[in-house]
């Protein structure tokens, strides 16, 4: 990693404790103009049984230019999920994007209702694995109700796009068991 990646993951680390630590006390809608701060969700989930589903979670915030989130996954044994979740958690790093192309894989094309679109890398830790990163965009798409779904395009490696929700509730209802999975692959032809 370059000194100045790593600069800049430093950098946020006082922003990552903030989003860990008030993640629960954040208000429900964004501050306006950023409609990606705050949390997401994600039922991630290759079908049955339920042991195979997780919980994941993104936290987003700002300071200055630059976006920080921090992902995880919280435990569902309610829902049958594995408890503890498999230990993967991952920092990203990001601005304002400044290349976004609308593809016509994404469901939302032709992008008349995005509202934001960040540009960073994801970095994740998965347990007794080596990290890696991924080059990623995380696209806010409002629709003409006023939902808000944040889509995370994995640009290299991946040429995939998962829906995220505000809520769990949300995730669970867009994505009902048995899961028919949501994700789009690929985004952009070889």
């Amino acid at each position: 990693m370059s000194s100045l990646k790593l600069a800049n993951y430093v950098g946020v680390s006082a922003l990552l404790l903030l989003l860990g630590s008030t993640a629960q006390a954040q208000a429900a809608a964004p501050p306006v103009g950023q409609p990606l701060f705050g949390e997401w969700d994600r039922l991630n989930s290759i079908g049955s049984p339920p042991a195979a589903s997780e919980h994941e979670v993104m936290h987003f915030g700002v300071e200055g230019n630059t976006w920080a989130g921090r992902y995880d996954k919280h435990p569902e044994p309610a829902l049958g999920f594995a408890n503890p979740p498999e230990g993967r958690y991952g920092v990203f790093i990001g601005a304002d994007a400044t290349s976004f192309v609308c593809q016509p894989a994404f469901p939302f094309y032709p992008c008349q209702n995005v509202v934001e679109v960040v540009e960073g890398t994801m970095r994740y830790y998965p347990p007794h694995q080596p990290p890696f990163d991924v080059r990623q965009q995380t696209i806010v798409v409002r629709d003409e109700n006023g939902q808000e779904v944040m889509w995370q395009y994995w640009i290299s490696p991946g040429n995939f796009a998962c829906p995220w929700y505000r809520t769990f509730d949300e995730a669970l209802a867009a994505n009902p068991f048995p899961t028919h999975g949501d994700c789009v692959f690929p985004v952009t032809s070889p």
